[in-house]
């Protein structure tokens, strides 16, 4: 995760920007959760450095179900609940597990040479270029919940480690 440290920084700055500038949250609930980012970033678990996270679950700011409706309405994003949708390993996609924890962000599928993402870092235009550079612009994009995200990730984890058994015991 060290690797995108500088991303995970970039994506939340914006991500906050956007959720103020949309009225989402207000001046001082970001100024309060950059706060306790901030401490987040300097450990090691990078992985709950997260603004989104500290406005909805530390400091309950902001209510997820008003960033979806904020997404279908004005972004016109579809949504995904990834608790319904199969799986696959990363792998075949050369797609770093890391990666998608530093940017909430995770690739469900892919056909004929699109790829359908699942993001709660939408709003933060970072996330969005990296992923559209990353996969030259073939991106259909999903608002998800955190929820979804992170229990979509650990199954990926799961994926990941079962085939590296799979692999040692070869």
């Amino acid at each position: 995760m060290q690797q995108h440290r500088a991303l995970i920084l970039r994506s939340n700055r914006f991500l906050g920007s956007a959720l103020v500038d949309k009225g989402l949250v207000t001046t001082g609930d970001l100024e309060e959760a950059n706060g306790e980012f901030m401490k987040a970033i300097q450990s090691a678990d990078l992985k709950r450095a997260s603004i989104l996270s500290m406005l909805l679950f530390d400091f309950k700011k902001l209510e997820e179900a008003k960033l979806l409706d904020y997404l279908v309405e004005e972004r016109k994003l579809g949504l995904v609940d990834l608790n319904f949708i199969e799986l696959q390993s990363l792998r075949p996609m050369n797609i770093d597990l890391s990666l998608c924890w530093a940017s909430s962000t995770v690739p469900f599928d892919h056909v004929e040479g699109t790829y359908m993402l699942a993001s709660c870092y939408y709003m933060s235009a970072p996330v969005v270029k990296y992923w559209e550079d990353l996969l030259d612009g073939r991106v259909i994009w999903y608002g998800t919940t955190t929820a979804s995200l992170s229990r979509a990730l650990e199954r990926i984890e799961e994926i990941h480690e079962a085939e590296d058994s799979a692999d040692d015991d070869e």
